[in-house]
C-alpha cells in the first residue's frame, strides 16, 4: 500500500489561474489597441476637416485657426475701434482718457500761411497745437501718436493728419510721456476751403472719441 502522506495533488488549479491571467492580459491588450485606433481615427478626421476648410476657404469653426504642427501664430496688433457717441469738449478745455492721458488744444490756425508749398486747388492748410499730459504720478509711460487725431466737420468730412512733407519744426511725433510730464506738438491738416466749422477728433487708447471745439 502506497504512503498517502507523500501524495501530492497535481497543480491544475495554479495552471488554470495562469490561463485566466493570460486571457485577462490579452483582453487588456485588445482594449488598448481599440482605444488607440479610435484616437488615431479622431486625429485623422480633425486633420482632414481642417485641410478641407483651408482648401475651400470655408472655416466651419468661425475664424478659429487650427494649428497642430507649427508654432503659435502671434496675432497682428490692432487699434481699438471708436465706440459710442463722441464726447464734445468745450473750447479751451482739456479731455482725459481712461489711462490718464490728457489732451489740451492750445492753438488753432486756419488757413496756415505757407511758402513754397504746393496746395491742391480748393484746399488749404490748418494747424492745431496740442499739449499732452500724463496725469498719473506713477506707473509706466503712456504712448501717443499724431495718427490718433483728425479734423472732422458736422457734414461728415474727415481729414487725417499730414505725416511728413510739411513741418513747422515742432510737429508732433509718436512717442511716450512719463508720469507727471507733458509736451507740445503741432498737427497739420489739408482741409477743403469750403468745409464748415471743424473739430479736432481724438481717438484715445481706451477706444473713446473726443471732439474738441476749436473756436468760440
Amino acid at each position: 500500500m502506497d504512503d498517502l502522506g507523500s501524495y501530492r495533488i497535481p497543480r491544475e488549479a495554479e495552471l488554470g489561474r495562469e490561463v485566466r491571467l493570460e486571457s485577462r492580459r490579452a483582453v487588456n491588450r485588445t482594449t488598448l489597441f481599440a482605444v488607440g485606433g479610435i484616437f488615431a481615427l479622431c486625429v485623422c478626421l480633425c486633420v482632414g476637416i481642417a485641410g478641407l476648410a483651408m482648401a475651400t476657404g470655408n472655416n466651419p469653426v468661425g475664424g478659429i485657426t487650427i494649428n497642430l504642427f507649427d508654432e503659435p501664430t502671434a496675432a497682428a496688433p490692432t487699434r481699438a475701434a471708436a465706440r459710442g457717441t463722441p464726447t464734445l469738449v468745450p473750447f479751451a478745455r482739456s479731455a482725459r482718457s481712461d489711462n490718464g492721458l490728457r489732451v489740451t488744444v492750445t492753438a488753432f490756425q486756419r488757413p496756415l500761411p505757407t511758402e513754397d508749398v504746393q496746395i491742391p486747388d480748393g484746399q488749404e492748410l490748418a494747424l492745431v497745437t496740442v499739449r499732452i499730459d500724463n496725469s498719473r504720478t506713477t506707473g509706466a509711460p503712456l504712448k501717443y501718436s499724431p495718427e490718433d487725431f483728425a479734423l472732422v466737420s458736422e457734414e461728415g468730412d474727415h481729414f487725417p493728419v499730414n505725416i511728413g512733407g510739411i513741418t513747422t519744426g515742432e510737429n508732433l511725433a509718436a512717442g511716450e510721456v512719463a508720469p507727471g510730464q507733458n509736451l507740445k506738438g503741432d498737427l497739420i491738416f489739408f482741409v477743403y476751403t469750403d468745409a464748415p466749422e471743424l473739430h479736432l477728433q481724438w481717438t484715445s487708447a481706451d477706444g473713446k472719441t473726443r471732439l474738441f471745439r476749436l473756436t468760440r
